[in-house]
């Protein structure tokens, strides 16, 4: 995990920076007084993690002047921001440009790594049918450099691969498809990269389901005596994988459900209540993350981000209509909280009191949010917070009904009739949207449990 940096509070006569002289743009006169926040951009590819050298990055100011910075060949590049909203644009020869903004004073540094999807993507997903076997592969580079690294040794769950000249490893074995009891857990292993030289990176917690998912590794190197004040010791490091549904406890539900209420007042007292009825372009996700406390930030277009991160939340496996529904409404929680950041410095974190994400990938969800882009839900005028949960039968309407009857309406959903409630019943059954998916298609599905409430598909 990354190091948590200081929290500054600006204090003092309300607020320090209100007692200061300011400059008719409302800009602090005395820039000495003023709290400057350290950005630590990494720009890179979203598809292998590697450096997007010579990336470019127009700033603008608070006053409104702009400047330009220019990372080096591993993508990096820092900039001193202080006091006020510095809006960035990233980009990069062949990659799609990328907007996004950081607030300085509140945080010492931030760290952000942004990617940047390329313009012809030529890692395009795989359609796999395949239920019997799943296929690991991945990219491999060195956490400084963010170049490619090869001959690098993986351990996936006992089968092996070893990386390429652009390093690229892959490897397929037979699995067991996934049990419909909610009791029963896919099984799990535990993926390990190591190099002489470098920091071992383990990889816990990632769940067997049928599919092809594809990794980004970035290996330390072990002589970096500046990554050891960030917790890790010894010659690994270790992750843990989330999976939201199966890993979501009713604890991290309730926060889910308190900060997304709380983020909605703080909006609306400040009268900056939301009305979009038009997708954001980016979303800016916190990473290494303690429930909402997170100490880096990822930067990814809006789309990237819900082919990415749809495996984190649904079961890859499930057929194409699930997942489209599911893309639906994973891209629609994501927008809705970049118009209800959680923090300042990032929208949403990637965690199971928030809505999980990683940088791991499955083919089958990428293209589930390639057949859905831009598809998303609104309710009364505004992009809706598409809440969904593992199994909503008997929730409060009764066996073989969703809804609670007080929170969301009841809704008959013959096909989870007899199965124990797994959430809070609120919106889409995701359990349900796997079986609605032998025979109606991702509109059908999201109308069936979100217009009820008023909810509509955009």
């Amino acid at each position: 995990m990354r190091k948590q940096f200081l929290m500054i509070t600006l204090a003092g006569c309300a607020i320090a920076s209100s007692c200061e002289k300011k400059d008719t743009a409302g800009n602090p006169d005395h820039p000495s007084n003023a709290k400057t926040t350290r950005i630590a951009f990494t720009v890179t590819d979203v598809v292998t993690g590697f450096a997007v050298p010579d990336a470019a990055i127009t700033v603008k100011a608070p006053d409104g002047k702009e400047s330009r910075l220019t990372a080096g060949k591993n993508g990096e590049v820092s900039f001193p921001a202080t006091n006020g909203k510095f809006t960035f644009v990233i980009s990069g020869q062949g990659y799609n440009q990328l907007e996004t903004y950081f607030s300085a004073g509140e945080d010492s540094v931030i760290r952000a790594q942004v990617h940047l999807d390329p313009q012809v993507n030529t890692a395009a997903a795989r359609n796999t049918e395949n239920a019997n076997t799943v296929t690991i592969s991945g990219y491999l580079s060195d956490a400084t450099a963010h170049a490619p690294l090869a001959d690098v040794a993986l351990d996936l769950g006992g089968h092996t691969a070893r990386t390429d000249s652009r390093g690229y490893f892959s490897t397929t074995f037979p699995v067991e498809a996934p049990a419909a009891d909610l009791s029963v857990k896919p099984a799990t292993i535990t993926l390990s990269a190591a190099r002489p030289g470098y920091v071992t990176h383990v990889l816990k917690n990632f769940y067997l389901i049928p599919g092809a998912y594809t990794f980004k590794i970035a290996l330390r190197d072990a002589g970096a005596q500046a990554a050891q004040a960030d917790g890790r010791t010894g010659n690994e490091e270790v992750e843990y994988l989330s999976q939201g549904m199966l890993d979501r406890t009713a604890g991290d539900a309730q926060q889910r459900e308190a900060l997304a209420v709380a983020a909605e007042r703080s909006m609306a007292a400040n009268g900056k209540a939301a009305a979009a009825l038009s997708l954001p372009a980016s979303i800016r996700v916190g990473l290494n993350c303690s429930c909402l406390t997170c100490s880096s930030v990822q930067v990814m277009s809006l789309e990237s981000y819900t082919g990415t991160g749809l495996d984190n939340e649904w079961i890859s496996s499930w057929k194409a209509a699930s997942l489209q529904a599911g893309a639906v409404a994973y891209r629609s929680y994501g927008a809705w909280h970049v118009l209800h950041p959680i923090k300042s410095n990032y929208d949403i974190s990637s965690t199971t009191c928030s809505q999980v994400w990683g940088s791991q990938t499955a083919s089958s969800c990428i293209n589930a949010a390639s057949a859905t882009a831009g598809v998303y839900l609104s309710q009364n005028g505004a992009i809706f917070r598409s809440e969904y949960s593992a199994e909503n039968n008997n929730a409060g309407c009764g066996d073989g009904y969703s809804g609670t009857g007080s929170s969301w309406p009841c809704i008959s959903d013959a096909r989870c009739a007899g199965r124990a409630t797994s959430g809070h019943g609120r919106g889409m059954c995701q359990w349900g949207s796997s079986f609605w998916a032998s025979d109606k298609d991702y509109r059908w599905i999201l109308n069936h449990y979100y217009n009820p409430g008023g909810v509509v598909v955009q």
